[in-house]
């Protein structure tokens, strides 16, 4: 009533009804994103629920294994928003360790890593997706270690290593792609970037057997080239070999694993599971999304430049202050991370630098596959490039920082744009997160674009 006190129907003792009213008190006054679902998560949590209870499944568009983490943390603190949320937030704040190795790796200078690790870190679209419990951050984190692993075998020596030595890097890398691909199917692009790697890197081993054929009793950066011919043949039929099960059997063996809690619901067929619900998710996306609409689609290549930012909540309070979470890039590092994509391109082609190969591949492969898409797509699809983003930015400073003559200059450079990055971060807080805004404060310093919606009017 208007006192605030709970109503109470006179026949609320009955005991046909009474297991209806006697919760009255757990009903918040107003429904929002801290008491209850927002965007999708009206799906992947409740079918986080559903498998944890052996109940029907709501929510079949996707494989299970992003629901089953989700079910990790509904385990542990109850079907509450802190139970659906928390294990996509653990799982976004090790992407930040994961990047700072990756980081490590591939730009040996700690301050860059530190820097590069940053961008991930105030990066707005990492900082919304891992808020919020849905399945695209799984699929993110696994892509980032799968390609990790490669990048470790992609840099690795093929003859002053031990075989065994050689296999770990790709067996981690299958693992992580079928964990990715049990997450969400686009894993399954980062596969295909994985085999071109792969491919390439045989490749380069090729061509240092041909070398090493037209000069036998010479060597190769200290390896004999007698031992580069020994062994060329029968490590790569090895490596072939491995490579069916490390990104063929296994990856199909954790796809199934993932099922098995499918398997003992309602809505289970036994093996039979796994097919029926493959057939319905490639209906589903090929057909009837192709037919839906929604207000924050948009085409892929309006992602890097941000045209459309997607609009997860909207809240109203009484002081006339409005809440809102929204889900695009930081500006700062999207836009410019354009231009690390330009230039890692020009090395790549002018320098022949392999490592800028390399994030090239990571990236377009995350993003080409949706140039062919005709279907209702979302700006949140871009989140596996994001972690390329940032490392293309850290590598674009790392080459720019080598090749310079005044190299603090550089460094003064790269952390006068973190702090902006992280500026704005602060500045954009309100509407990444839901905080109380001011309509006038969205309007005048946040809506930067009419095609941007931050707030509702």
């Amino acid at each position: 009533d208007k006192d605030g006190n709970t109503i109470r129907p006179a026949n609320a003792d009955n005991e046909a009804i009474a297991a209806l009213f006697d919760e009255q008190e757990l009903c918040p006054e107003r429904s929002n994103f801290r008491n209850g679902t927002y965007f999708d998560e009206i799906y992947h949590a409740r079918t986080a629920y559903e498998f944890i209870h052996k109940l029907p499944v709501y929510e079949w568009t996707h494989p299970p294994l992003g629901k089953l983490i989700i079910a990790i943390g509904i385990l542990i603190f109850g079907m509450v928003p802190f139970g659906w949320r928390i294990a996509g937030t653990v799982v976004g704040i090790l992407m930040i360790p994961v990047i700072y190795i990756f980081a490590k790796r591939l730009l040996k200078h700690t301050w860059l890593s530190v820097i590069t690790c940053l961008f991930l870190t105030f990066d707005f679209m990492h900082f919304a997706q891992t808020r919020i419990a849905t399945i695209d951050v799984y699929v993110t984190f696994f892509i980032m270690l799968m390609y990790l692993f490669m990048y470790r075998y992609y840099t690795m020596s093929f003859y002053d290593t031990e075989f065994k030595k050689t296999l770990t890097p790709l067996a981690l890398s299958g693992i992580c792609m079928g964990l990715g691909v049990a997450s969400k199917w686009t894993g399954a692009y980062a596969g295909v970037g994985l085999a071109i790697i792969f491919f390439y890197t045989m490749l380069l081993r090729y061509n240092e057997y041909r070398v090493a054929m037209r000069n036998r009793s010479g060597s190769s950066n200290g390896i004999p080239n007698k031992q580069i011919i020994e062994e060329f043949k029968p490590r790569l039929i090895k490596t072939l070999g491995w490579c069916v099960v490390f990104f063929v059997i296994i990856p199909l063996i954790i796809y199934y694993c993932s099922y098995i809690p499918y398997m003992q619901t309602p809505s289970g067929q036994g093996l039979k599971t796994i097919t029926v619900n493959m057939d319905s998710m490639y209906t589903y996306h090929a057909k009837t999304v192709l037919k839906s609409t929604h207000s924050f689609s948009s085409e892929w290549y309006k992602w890097p430049i941000m045209v459309r930012p997607i609009w997860y909540y909207s809240g109203s309070l009484p002081d006339g202050m409005k809440e809102g979470i929204s889900s695009f890039g930081n500006p700062a590092i999207w836009w410019t991370g354009i231009l690390a994509i330009f230039y890692m391109a020009y090395i790549a082609i002018a320098k022949k630098d392999k490592k800028a190969l390399f994030l090239l591949i990571g990236y377009f492969a995350q993003l080409v596959p949706w140039m062919g898409v005709s279907r209702m797509t979302f700006i949140y699809h871009y989140f596996p490039c994001v972690p390329f983003i940032v490392l293309m930015l850290g590598y674009s400073i790392y080459d720019i920082y080598e090749s310079a003559k005044n190299k603090k200059a550089v460094i003064i450079g790269a952390v006068i744009f973190t702090v902006i990055a992280i500026g704005l971060f602060i500045l954009f807080y309100p509407v990444l997160s839901g905080q109380p805004c001011s309509p006038e404060f969205a309007k005048n310093w946040l809506k930067w674009f009419d095609s941007w919606v931050l707030l509702s009017t």
